[in-house]
């Protein structure tokens, strides 16, 4: 039938189906494209050149998965490129772009077959999932020849069966562990910071907490810190459960959930230990804020003047001058007396504390920083400050 017809559509038909028919296409060396429907709203599109894919591409969140896997398989893509590219939506735009990579040689042959293979998997177990949820209901089109998307025949081919096989070994396992119900591209947003500092919490919970910035997914959490999906998301559930996380089908800018989120929000920071400027850098960063680190106190004052921050963390011990001289000068200097001042102490003293607050500290925070008391700190004194920048 395949050799005559040149479109076959199929609806109201389980996922069973679905992949007997992906297994013909692959006996029968079959060139073209299988486009699959679930729902309303989601949609895959599979190339496939002589039983082999080409290319695949779909679902709600193809956009995330596109950028994630080029800042993956094509490192050297940083900055204004990435993000020029990795905004574009076109399906055939997208391959294009991969072809471009490869005659360049930005990418190799081999990167670009594995970039290949990680979206087919992932797309393959979405549309597992999909279908399951939706009551095993999908509809799918078949078109023979399809040559409308010419740069599928230059990518490399990947096997489809044993790609098919290892999406539905990793469906299994996270239907066992009783995830069923909850997809690994959900979005994740703190929602209440001091639930989560009330919890006695495992170092890896505390790891991944410290990656949630709104617009990052349960997918790229577990890239990130090189664990399975279930993994991940068997850490956050007990949160979300808690109500101090929860999850969202899209990006959420945080600015919408109590805290502000955009590159104009600086947090400073200002200690001698490149160490703590590092750490504190690195979970800033993942909450959307913009940073900077001073390890030279006398920099500090020249340096906020310039470049106005929202939030400074001020270290009591440094040469030359102490955090309590520092924090005096700063509440003397008109354009920085109103902007919150956390002191980071080791001590943790009473006399110290009275000290501070006689100063103008505005609050306390315990060294070694701890993820939890980090993030209560930020969204306590950004939401206060936005409060009262509002009309």
């Amino acid at each position: 039938m395949l050799e005559v017809e040149k479109t076959i559509k199929q609806t109201n038909v389980g996922l069973k189906q679905l992949l007997v028919q992906l297994q013909e296409l692959t006996n029968l060396t079959f060139s073209g494209s299988l486009q699959i429907n679930v729902g309303n709203d989601q949609n895959w599109i599979l190339w496939l050149r002589l039983g082999r894919l080409s290319w695949s591409d779909g679902g709600t969140n193809s956009q995330e998965r596109w950028q994630r896997h080029l800042g993956i398989f094509v490192p050297q893509l940083k900055g204004p490129p990435l993000n020029e590219i990795g905004t574009t939506q076109n399906t055939q735009d997208r391959c294009s772009i991969l072809v471009q990579l490869l005659n360049q040689g930005l990418v190799q042959r081999q990167q670009l077959t594995e970039l290949m293979l990680s979206v087919t998997r992932e797309i393959l177990f979405d549309l597992i999932q999909s279908s399951q949820i939706n009551g095993n209901c999908l509809s799918y089109e078949i078109t023979r020849d399809d040559s409308s998307n010419k740069h599928t025949m230059i990518l490399p081919m990947i096997e489809v069966i044993p790609t098919l096989k290892e999406s539905l070994k990793t469906w299994q396992q996270w239907q066992n562990k009783g995830l069923a119900g909850y997809s690994p591209n959900l979005f994740l947003v703190i929602k209440q910071a001091e639930l989560i500092s009330n919890e006695n919490l495992s170092e890896s919970q505390l790891s991944i907490i410290a990656l949630i910035d709104g617009m990052t997914n349960v997918r790229s959490l577990a890239l990130t810190k090189d664990l399975d999906l279930a993994t991940v998301m068997l850490c956050l559930l007990p949160l979300v459960k808690l109500k101090a996380i929860s999850f969202c089908k899209v990006p959420k800018n945080r600015k919408n959930h109590g805290v502000l989120n955009n590159a104009k929000t600086l947090i400073a920071c200002v200690d001698d230990s490149a160490g703590v400027c590092r750490a504190l850098e690195r979970i800033i960063n993942t909450q959307g804020f913009s940073f900077v680190g001073i390890q030279e106190p006398l920099k500090a004052i020249p340096s906020f003047l310039k470049n106005k921050p929202d939030l400074i963390f001020l270290d009591l011990v440094m040469p030359i001058t102490n955090g309590y001289e520092l924090c005096t000068q700063l509440r003397k200097t008109p354009s920085l007396k109103d902007v919150p001042v956390v002191i980071l102490t080791g001590k943790d003293g009473l006399v110290d504390r009275m000290r501070a607050k006689m100063v103008g500290a505005n609050d306390f925070l315990s060294k070694p920083v701890k993820v939890p008391e980090l993030l209560k700190v930020l969204n306590k004194h950004l939401t206060q400050s936005t409060h009262k920048e509002s009309p």
